[in-house]
């Protein structure tokens, strides 16, 4: 699921980046140190990329096809 569909869907992408990252483990029960974890990071950041790309590509289809709407 594209993680720019919803608050959750961020929160979950967020929270898994900051545990990527280590240190202070992100949870709501517990304090938990986590090592860094770089082929996570990389992956959450490709996601971030994919999904944002994803989310302009198709706001500037929405933009064009309501200009050629407009002239018409």
């Amino acid at each position: 699921m594209n993680l720019f569909t919803s608050e959750k869907e961020m929160k979950k992408w967020a929270i898994a980046m900051a545990n990527a990252c280590g240190g202070q483990e992100v949870s709501q029960t517990s304090i938990k140190l986590n090592k860094l974890n770089p082929k996570k990071v990389e992956n959450l950041t490709t996601k971030f990329i994919t999904d944002y790309n994803q989310c302009m590509k198709n706001a500037m289809d929405m933009a064009i096809e309501q200009y050629v709407e407009e002239q018409e």
